[in-house]
């Protein structure tokens, strides 16, 4: 009884180990996870991140517009803009769900998150003019916008430079 019972178990497992690979089923790439994390979840984050900088700079701010706008300017950005660069530029896989490991083409995975940077400035900046509080104070908001949008972007690249850079090349 004991054995049959493992017997059962054993066949089990290996059905559910060995199905996928079977069928060649995969959930996608790192990249491509990531991009879902950072669009469900991580933009209001960077968006705290950016308002609390910005009341660093004595710039009280509401904070929900300037999360709003990183939700806008990361589905233009990131889902448009940096795949259409990345192609143009030799990447066509910007998302890394066809590419296989080590043919990941970092030059165009490069140009193209600098080209959404470049958007998201270009996005966001009137949301964070919108957002200052003391209407007297939004002369001031091109430093601190720039400051808090570097520092966020620097990190989000980072990330996803790790998440790609394994299995790519120059």
């Amino acid at each position: 009884m004991i054995k049959n019972y493992r017997n059962k178990y054993f066949w089990l497992t290996f059905t559910l180990i060995a199905l996928p690979t079977l069928v060649f089923a995969n959930a996608g790439s790192p990249m491509m996870w990531f991009g879902f994390l950072h669009t469900l979840v991580l933009n209001a984050f960077i968006g705290l991140i950016e308002s609390l900088i910005l009341k660093k700079f004595k710039l009280p701010n509401r904070m929900w517009l300037i999360i709003i706008a990183n939700y806008v300017s990361m589905v233009i950005g990131l889902y448009f803009i940096a795949p259409h660069f990345s192609t143009i530029t030799g990447n066509a896989d910007f998302w890394g769900g066809k590419t296989s490991f080590g043919n990941y083409e970092l030059t165009g995975f490069l140009i193209g998150m600098v080209c959404s940077f470049i958007v998201t400035l270009i996005i966001e900046l009137p949301f964070f003019y919108l957002a200052i509080k003391d209407k007297l104070k939004r002369s001031q908001i091109i430093i601190p916008f720039l400051v808090a949008n570097t520092i966020t972007n620097i990190v989000m690249l980072l990330a996803y430079y790790w998440i790609v850079s394994e299995g790519a090349h120059w």
